[in-house]
């Protein structure tokens, strides 16, 4: 059996950087926004998405 790889948790990152502010934040906004689409929901497959949706005008 093989062994079960086991992920490390970063719980802290410390950064020193030697450049403009703008260019740093340019870069920050790209790996959180690297971070957050790691696992979106485009990469599901387009089949479980609904077709047809039906608007009704029924009160509660």
């Amino acid at each position: 059996m093989a062994k079960k790889i086991e992920v490390p948790k970063i719980n802290q990152v410390i950064v020193r950087y030697n450049g403009n502010e703008k260019a740093f934040d340019f870069f920050m906004e790209s790996m959180i926004n690297e971070f957050l689409n790691s696992c979106s929901i485009a990469k599901a497959e387009q089949n479980d998405s609904v077709d047809n949706v039906e608007k009704t005008e029924k009160s509660a």
